[in-house]
């Protein structure tokens, strides 16, 4: 049954992972998805925002057809409606959300492949540090459930794989919109050199493995400071995080609250637990934090 489910696009990006996959390239499937063979480990789902009306209806077509033609597979396609307005982060709110409704869907555990590359990777850790998102932000596209096995990939050479082994695909006229900011950081950083983009990759592939390790160490102190919950709450001891060191006690409530809330949002938390009466309550969409004399309650929403 399906372990990997693919996202594809259309775009060259998500073309060229398919390729790789289904023909094993240089022990593509060997080296990035251990024990699994073709076609059987593998779904195939796009979804189509709608943005762009006719063009992406006409880019899930092609989906279709190709993936149906070319890799036996039967894709799974979600049509939305998003409108032309639609910020970038909606809409791929929106599309996690269809990929995570497929996983979920699959009769035995599943991942998400995505075809983000190195290109990718640098945009997005400059865009985090440009937004404040903190030291975090330098070690983007971590998540456990999610496989991105062309991040040593360049988009030059994604291109270059695609045009020699005839691959087609789609062009997605918004990834060329200056209204969007990864397309304006994308213009500005072709013209880096190619000196500073690898120093950049350096910091992040350094602050990726000490991410793997301040994790693993925040976990274990969060279990020696938790308190007895059910199922439905997170209690922390609110004079622990008054005595811990502010930046210690963010990255505690960046766990208990499983990431869901920014870096302001968490200060914002943290000054609560300090300073708020027992009996208030404050909330975001998706994390209610109530307080008594002694005790955080942390409840997620799902």
């Amino acid at each position: 049954m399906a372990k990997y489910v693919l996202a594809v696009s259309g775009g060259v990006d998500s073309m060229a992972l398919l390729d790789l996959a289904a023909r094993n390239y240089n022990d593509f499937l060997v080296n990035n998805f251990p024990s699994a063979k073709w076609p059987d480990d593998f779904v195939v789902a796009h979804f189509d925002h709608g943005i762009r009306g006719e063009e992406s209806h006409s880019d899930a077509r092609f989906v279709d057809v190709t993936v149906r033609r070319l890799y036996g597979l039967t894709p799974i396609i979600c049509t939305a409606s998003l409108s032309a307005d639609t910020s970038e982060e909606s809409a791929r709110l929106a599309r996690y959300n269809f990929l995570n409704d497929v996983v979920t869907s699959l009769p035995e555990p599943a991942v998400i492949v995505t075809a983000h590359h190195q290109d990718d990777l640098l945009e997005t850790a400059i865009m985090n540090l440009v937004r404040g998102t903190g030291w975090r932000g330098l070690a983007p596209m971590g998540q456990a459930n999610i496989v991105r096995p062309l991040l040593n990939w360049s988009k030059v050479n994604i291109v270059k794989y695609a045009i020699e082994h005839n691959l087609e695909w789609v062009e997605d006229r918004t990834n060329y919109s200056l209204r969007y900011f990864r397309n304006r950081l994308r213009a500005t950083l072709r013209t880096w050199p190619d000196s500073a983009k690898g120093e950049m990759l350096d910091l992040i592939n350094q602050q990726q493995s000490l991410r793997c390790e301040i994790e693993a160490d925040l976990a274990k102190y969060v279990t020696t400071i938790l308190l007895p919950s059910d199922d439905s709450h997170f209690i922390l001891p609110r004079y622990d995080l008054i005595m811990l060191p502010a930046e210690v006690a963010i990255e505690v409530l960046h766990f208990a609250t499983n990431g869901q809330l920014t870096r302001p949002q968490l200060g914002r938390l943290l000054l609560f637990a300090k300073t708020a009466r027992p009996g208030k309550q404050m909330s975001w969409k998706n994390v209610v934090a109530t307080t008594d004399k002694t005790r955080l309650f942390i409840q997620q929403n799902h």
